[in-house]
């Protein structure tokens, strides 16, 4: 082996090191992003009293919000289990 070609060869390694950091990188902003979500939503499903407001409109308001903090929290935990074919 010639000292070009082992110079090629580094050089083939350091693109493929570069291009692997790059989407660690961007994986660990996905990652951290999730937990931010998850962090924000789950504040919202903790267990609060029925009556908490007497105006109608503004528990339905309630409702609707924890419905959709459970969809999304549905979908982020759903991201890390393996696919499960029905």
């Amino acid at each position: 082996m010639t000292p070009d070609e082992n110079q090629f060869e580094d050089s083939e390694i350091e693109v493929e090191a570069e291009i692997l950091a790059d989407d660690f990188v961007r994986y660990e902003a996905f990652e951290v992003q999730n937990r931010l979500w998850i962090k924000a939503i789950t504040p919202i499903l903790q267990l609060r009293s029925p009556d908490a407001h007497g105006n109608v409109r503004v528990q339905f308001a309630f409702d609707r919000l924890q419905i959709a903090a459970c969809e999304r929290l549905t979908r982020l935990l759903a991201s890390d289990l393996p696919a499960v074919e029905a």
